[in-house]
C-alpha cells in the first residue's frame, strides 16, 4: 500500500513539474554564469546605487538579458547604465521592446515596467563570452521601521543558469558600517556573511548556487544613518520574523499538514491550562481573555518596577534584562541621575557618534535593585564618568551575567513588594503565588497594559492624566512598547507632550530618537544581541516579504 501511495505521489509530483515547466517562457542558452558581484552603495535617504558585474559565458541564442524586480512597494528603479567588456556604454531607451531583433537590441539597454514591478533589460549583443556591467538606483531600499532602519531583499534570484559564485558588498558613501551600528543575515544559499574591517557589509557564496538558489539579504542599521529614509507600516522585528519565515517544498506540506493538526491541538491545550493559575492557598483561578480585560488608566503597585517585574513572571509573562534596564535608565534621566546623549568617541582610529550614558556621581539611589544597577553601570564608566556604548558591546559578556545575577534580585525584591501589600504570598512549598485578592490587582495589572497599548484612542474630553506620564513612559519600554507609547502621548496631547519632552532634556520631535538611544544602550549589553548578524554562515531558507528577484538571466 505505502509502495502505491509513494509511486502515486511521485506520479503527481513529475506531472506538476513538467506543467510548470511547459508554462514557464523558455530561456535562451547560455554555457554558464560563472560569477556574478554586486556593489551597494547605500545613501543617507533610503536609495542604493547598485552595480552588478556578469560573466557569461558561451552565449548561443537569445536576443537580450534582463534582472527581474518585483514586489517593489513604495520604491522605484531608475538611471539604468550598462557596459559591456570593452568599455562601451549602452544608449539608455526610454521605451524598452522586447520584441525587437538581436540587432535591434544591441548595445541598447532599457527599463521594462510589468505588472509585478520592473525588468532592467539590454542587448546580448554578439554571441560569445561576454562580461556585462550594470549599474540602476533604487528609491527606498532602506525603511525606517521604528525601532531600527533596514531592508529585506533578494539581489539574485532564479536566472537562466544558476551563478558559480556570488558576492555582494554593501556600504554607505561617507560613514563606516560596523558591529555597532549594522547587522546582516543572508538567506536561500550556501555561504558567509560578515561586516568586514573595511567598514562594510559582504555577502559570499561558499558553494556553486543550485537552480533554485537566491540571495535573500536582511539589513539593520541604526535609524540616525538614514534620516531621510520613508517610514515603513511595521517594526524590524516583525520583517525579520518575516525573513526567517522557511520555505517548504511540496512534498513537505502533506506531513506540515498532519503536524499542524497536531499543533493545533497542542496549542488549544496550552492555551486552555495556560489560563489557569494555582494560587497561595491552593486553589485555581482563570485570568480573563484579552477582551474580556478592563483598562485600567492607574500606575500598579505604587509604582515600584521590582513589583510589576514579579507580577508579570508570575503571570507567565517574561520580561527582558535589557527592557528592565531601559526602565529604569529612562526613570534615572527624568530624576537627572543620568543624562543620554551621542558623543563622538575620540578613543577610537575611525571617529563615530555613538550613544553614551553620562553619570551625575554626586547624586546617590536609594538601596536595593536600583542602586546595585547603578553601581554595575558606573563600573565600566571612563574616568570622566561616561559609559560608551562601545564599551558596554566590548564588556558585554561579563557586564550581561551581572544583570542576570541582578535581575534574580529585582525578582526577590519584587515578590517581597508583593507579599507586604497582601498581592502574594508564599504556598506550602514555599514558592510565591497569587493570592485570590492579589489576582484581582494581576488583572489590573494586565489592564494597564492594555491601556498603553490602546493609549491613542483615549477621547480627548477624557483626562489625559499627564502627571503619570513618566510612569507611563517607564512601564511601556518595561513592556516593550516604549515608543509606541511616546508617539501615542504625542498624537493624544501635542501642547503637553512638548512640556513632558522637556522634563528629559529634549524636545517632541527628537524624544523618540531618545528611546531608541535607551534601547540600543541596553541592548549592547546582551551578548547575543552583539554578534547576532555580524557573520556566519548563511540560511539555506528565507521567508516572504522581500523586495526585488522574480528571475533573469538571457532570453
Amino acid at each position: 500500500m505505502k509502495l502505491k501511495q509513494r509511486r502515486l505521489f511521485t506520479f503527481f509530483a513529475l506531472f506538476t513539474v513538467i506543467f510548470i515547466l511547459s508554462a514557464v517562457p523558455g530561456f535562451a542558452e547560455e554555457d554558464a554564469i560563472p560569477s556574478i558581484e554586486l556593489d551597494v552603495i547605500l545613501q543617507s535617504d533610503g536609495s542604493a546605487v547598485i552595480t552588478e558585474i556578469w560573466d557569461v559565458r558561451g552565449v548561443s541564442s537569445g536576443t537580450e538579458y534582463y534582472k527581474a524586480l518585483n514586489n517593489m512597494d513604495g520604491m522605484s528603479v531608475h538611471s539604468l547604465i550598462v557596459w559591456d567588456e570593452s568599455g562601451t556604454q549602452y544608449k539608455t531607451l526610454d521605451v524598452w521592446n522586447t520584441k525587437l531583433s538581436r540587432e535591434e537590441k544591441s548595445g541598447t539597454c532599457g527599463i521594462l515596467k510589468t505588472s509585478d514591478g520592473y525588468e532592467l533589460c539590454w542587448g546580448i549583443g554578439s554571441y560569445g563570452n561576454h562580461q556585462y556591467t550594470i549599474q540602476y538606483t533604487i528609491d527606498g531600499l532602506v525603511k525606517d521601521y521604528g525601532d531600527y532602519a533596514g531592508f529585506y531583499h533578494q539581489f539574485i534570484s532564479e536566472l537562466s543558469s544558476a551563478p558559480e559564485s556570488a558576492y555582494i558588498k554593501i556600504r554607505m558613501a561617507d560613514t563606516g558600517l560596523t558591529e555597532n551600528n549594522a547587522r546582516i543575515w543572508a538567506y536561500g544559499f550556501t555561504g558567509e556573511v560578515e561586516i568586514g574591517s573595511d567598514h562594510s557589509l559582504h555577502v559570499l557564496s561558499s558553494e556553486a548556487l543550485d537552480g533554485g538558489d537566491y540571495v535573500n539579504v536582511l539589513c539593520r542599521f541604526d535609524r540616525s544613518l538614514f534620516p531621510l529614509a520613508t517610514s515603513a507600516d511595521m517594526s524590524f522585528e516583525k520583517l525579520q520574523e518575516s525573513a526567517e519565515n522557511k520555505n517548504s517544498d511540496t512534498a513537505l506540506y502533506i506531513v506540515f499538514a498532519v503536524i499542524g493538526s497536531v499543533i493545533a491541538v497542542t496549542i488549544l491545550l496550552i492555551t486552555f491550562y495556560s489560563l489557569r493559575y494555582k494560587m497561595a492557598d491552593g486553589t485555581v483561578m482563570r485570568l480573563p481573555k484579552q477582551k474580556q480585560i478592563d483598562s485600567n488608566w492607574s500606575v500598579p503597585f505604587g509604582g515600584s518596577i521590582p513589583a510589576v517585574y514579579s507580577a508579570m513572571l508570575l503571570l507567565r509573562k517574561g520580561i527582558s534584562s535589557e527592557m528592565l534596564m531601559s526602565a529604569y535608565l529612562i526613570r534615572w534621566q527624568k530624576e537627572g541621575y543620568i543624562r543620554i546623549e551621542k558623543r563622538e568617541n575620540q578613543g577610537i582610529k575611525k571617529k563615530t557618534q555613538e550613544e553614551v550614558i553620562i553619570f551625575s556621581l554626586d547624586k546617590l539611589l536609594n538601596p536595593g535593585v536600583e542602586g546595585e544597577l547603578y553601581e554595575i553601570l558606573t563600573d565600566n564608566t571612563d574616568r570622566d564618568g561616561i559609559l560608551w556604548t562601545s564599551d558596554i558591546g566590548k564588556r558585554a559578556e561579563a557586564l550581561y551575567e551581572k544583570l542576570i545575577a541582578w535581575t534574580a534580585e529585582v525578582k526577590s525584591e519584587g515578590d517581597q513588594v508583593l507579599i507586604h501589600s497582601g498581592v502574594a504570598a508564599m504556598d506550602i512549598k514555599g514558592t510565591a503565588r497569587f493570592t485570590a485578592s492579589g489576582f484581582e490587582q494581576a488583572v489590573k495589572l494586565l489592564g494597564f497594559r492594555k491601556y498603553l497599548i490602546e493609549l491613542r484612542r483615549q477621547s480627548k474630553d477624557e483626562s489625559v492624566h499627564g502627571e503619570l506620564w513618566g510612569d507611563y513612559l517607564v512601564f511601556a519600554i518595561l513592556f516593550g512598547i516604549g515608543e509606541h507609547v511616546l508617539e501615542s502621548m504625542k498624537v493624544l496631547d501635542p501642547a503637553y507632550f512638548d512640556t513632558f519632552a522637556g522634563m528629559y532634556g529634549y524636545n517632541a520631535y527628537t524624544m523618540i530618537y531618545f528611546m531608541n538611544m535607551t534601547n540600543h544602550i541596553s541592548n549592547a549589553a546582551s551578548p547575543t544581541n552583539n554578534t547576532d548578524g555580524m557573520g556566519g554562515g548563511a540560511s539555506s531558507v528565507g521567508g516572504g516579504g522581500f523586495s526585488g528577484g522574480g528571475g533573469g538571466g538571457s532570453r
